[in-house]
């Protein structure tokens, strides 16, 4: 069921519907039969129809597939309240006969409603959609705040279908989106069992007051039909096993994010032959309400009430992806997708077949998901069985996405694919239904222009042999967690105490770790302790705590002087300071000092110094070392050259005066060095009676340097700090 073409029909509008049926498995077609909304007050000006869907229905007794109906719903809007008002829903034979087509343009919820969807069936004769409860407006800037969710109920009454609706009312988490107030609460759901007895609503959405700011599953049962339904169940994805394990580490602004799992914004639910929900949805880092450019993980998100406690809630990694979103079309403003996660069934409720899509992230380079490919995997929830992972659509020359290993096809990618609720079987070998989109079929450029008219395409060879499903479900690896610290710190000497580790896992329980290496206590260094936790399947994790034995530091140096004599290079060599955080304290013996760990001195005279050093650590305070250094190469008509110059500001910015008394110098040269005695200016000579010189050392870095003036009268060394800023 789809909108309608006005210009295969002249004389209709969009906001019709009208639906295409095969009654050979989709070998062959009928197709734009309708308007099955024969209603002429849906003119698309004050009633626009869009967004349908429909399941088929056969009475008790039907044998012919004419006489069964298709039972159908969308959602509408007025034109003139800027909102969507509600459902536009009817009923009409699939033999196409008009006179059973009817439509009902109902205002659900009071018209405060966004867009419904995820039509299923119940009980036989029982029809479900659902709805969020909001009050958003199409107005830019609006605000859309959701109250809760709108469960539409439709039953047949021997001629047509009477809906009702239930609302369930829930408080989301607010954010702000462009100065507009929006709820966290997104991709509503609802599915049942084979028996129609076994029903779930879900959200993916934020109902927490603390500042996670992120999306998890948030889940609403019926064991009775519907006609009861639970209070909200969230389901905080951080505490489902190997999820939080699986997401990329991620870096925001320079600072480790602490990993928080978030649901991407679309997903999609299937409820298996046990009444227990599979939520398919996309997992990746989140914050602020955003989930970010790294890696993402697939999951099936599922509960299972036999299970040991804790681990009720839990989850399927069923595959890595590294795109997300995509353009689509080349509108001004593009229509986007995402993974676009889509379920189906088998009809027992034994299988479930997850789909989604995914670009090639080595041709896209980037996380734009705009060349996808459609994937898929399916899992028997009764032998605990899981299939391979399938790449539908690479090398299809219509609907592949280019890959490192095929061309893409003409249509560029998976684009807007629907998937058939329940899986047909044929013999041991399951098809699923499958409908792609051709944007704007009149222009075979893709991406087209979402405003022509689309092309539907059904793949009628979708097909998994049962015998794939031959692989046992991944079990996810025990967690260990360590018991106290992740770093213990110790004198030598002392006990090292072993808190040991704990270990879970949803399927053998509780698991003591296997501790593997032990601290040396009467020798200083650091050690790593290493928890390793097996399962019953061979699954592994390790933890690991690290041991820093240490013991008072023992102080050392040596030193150096790089080319000028008087410029002393002192290098740190002290023991038991590896890894472990310390401070100097440097005597130079001339009244200076330093507390770098490995700083450079400059003697402006002769003599030999007693240059000390202390160092200090958690571990207490070394003995005072000490060592004489002899400075010789400072001469006296050196020292007194030096006196008669003066060198400003210093520290400097890069712009530095030097001024010459005795009514200036006889003919020098000036030249800049590290302190590593290289050249950073080369030597520029000045004539005789120079009283003034301004360098420009504005290009150079911060740190220290030693300018040099030679001349007749002797040569200076000046010690200058470049400091930018200053």
């Amino acid at each position: 069921i789809h909108r309608n073409d006005p210009t295969a029909a002249p004389g209709t509008n969009v906001a019709q519907y009208r639906y295409d049926i095969s009654k050979n498995r989709g070998n062959s077609w009928t197709t734009n039969i309708g308007p099955i909304t024969n209603d002429i007050t849906i003119d698309n000006v004050s009633v626009n129809g869009r967004f349908p869907e429909g399941v088929i229905y056969a009475p008790a007794g039907t044998t012919n597939a004419d006489s069964a109906y298709l039972v159908y719903s969308g959602t509408w809007h007025d034109g003139s309240s800027g909102s969507w008002q509600g459902s536009m829903r009817g009923r009409g034979k699939l033999s196409g006969d008009t006179s059973t087509f009817n439509v009902h343009i109902d205002v659900v919820n009071g018209g405060n409603v966004a867009i419904g969807g995820s039509m299923c069936k119940g009980v036989p004769g029982t029809f479900w959609r659902v709805h969020e409860s909001s009050n958003n407006s199409f107005a830019t800037g609006s605000d859309a705040i959701t109250d809760g969710i709108i469960v539409e109920k439709g039953v047949w009454n021997g001629s047509d279908v009477v809906w009702t609706e239930n609302k369930i009312s829930q408080t989301f988490a607010t954010f702000d989106n462009g100065g507009a107030t929006f709820s966290a609460a997104t991709s509503t759901n609802i599915a049942f069992d084979p028996t129609g007895q076994y029903g779930w609503v879900a959200v993916l959405g934020d109902i927490t007051a603390d500042a996670d700011s992120v999306y998890d599953p948030i889940f609403w049962k019926t064991t009775d039909g519907g006609q009861t339904w639970s209070s909200a169940i969230r389901v905080d994805l951080d505490s489902i096993q190997g999820v939080y394990d699986e997401l990329e580490s991620t870096l925001i602004n320079g600072d480790p994010l602490d990993k928080l799992a978030t649901a991407s914004f679309e997903a999609d639910l299937a409820v298996d032959v046990n009444g227990n929900p599979h939520l398919l949805t996309t997992v990746g880092n989140g914050t602020q309400y955003s989930i970010l450019a790294s890696g993402y993980d697939v999951w099936d998100i599922t509960y299972d009430p036999t299970a040991q406690v804790g681990c009720n809630w839990t989850g399927v990694h069923l595959a890595d992806i590294w795109t997300l979103r995509g353009d689509m079309t080349s509108d001004a403003t593009p229509q986007t997708q995402d993974n676009r996660p889509l379920t189906s069934r088998s009809e027992d409720g034994h299988k479930i077949f997850f789909f989604w899509n995914e670009s090639d992230i080595n041709i896209v380079q980037s996380s734009d998901n705009n060349i996808p490919n459609l994937f898929c995997r399916g899992i028997d929830v009764v032998a605990k069985k899981i299939t391979p992972l399938y790449n539908v659509t690479e090398g299809d020359t219509l609907w592949g996405g280019e890959t490192t290993n095929a061309a893409g096809g003409i249509f560029g990618g998976s684009i807007f694919p629907t998937v058939g609720t329940t899986a047909l079987l044929n013999g041991n070998t399951y098809n699923i239904p499958l409908v792609l989109t051709q944007i704007d079929y009149n222009n075979p450029s893709i991406p087209g222009s979402s405003e022509q008219p689309a092309a539907f395409w059904y793949i009628n060879n979708l097909d998994i042999p049962g015998s794939d499903f031959n692989a046992a479900l991944d079990q996810v690896p025990p967690t260990v967690t360590l018991n106290g610290q992740d770093t213990v710190t110790l004198l030598v000497g002392n006990t090292y105490t072993e808190d040991s580790a704990t270990a879970f896992d949803c399927t053998d329980g509780w698991i003591t770790p296997v501790i593997v290496n032990s601290p040396n206590t009467n020798q200083a260094g650091a050690y790593y302790v290493l928890y390793i936790a097996t399962d019953a399947a061979g699954n592994s994790d390790t933890a690991t705590r690290l041991v820093i034995v240490g013991a008072p530091p023992i102080a050392d140096f040596t030193y150096s002087t790089p080319q000028l004599a008087y410029v002393v290079k002192f290098v740190d060599g002290s023991q038991n300071v590896n890894g472990i955080p310390a401070t100097y304290q440097w005597n130079f013996g001339d009244g200076t000092g330093s507390v770098a760990q490995n700083p450079t001195h400059i003697y402006t005279q002769n003599g030999t110094y007693s240059v000390c050093l202390t160092v200090t650590t958690q571990f207490g305070t070394s003995p005072q070392v000490c060592k004489n250094v002899t400075v010789t190469s400072v001469g006296i008509e050196e020292a007194t050259f030096a006196s008669t110059i003066n060198m400003f500001p210093n520290p400097s910015n890069g712009k530095v005066q030097l001024t010459f008394g005795n009514n200036g110098t006889p003919d020098m040269a000036i030249t800049v060095y590290n302190v590593l005695g290289e050249t950073i200016v080369p030597a520029t000579n000045y004539k005789a009676g120079t009283t003034n010189v301004e360098l420009n050392l504005s290009g150079v870095a911060n740190g220290l340097y030693m300018v040099k003036i030679q001349s007749a009268n002797g040569t200076a060394v000046k010690p200058l700090t470049i400091q930018h800023g200053k």
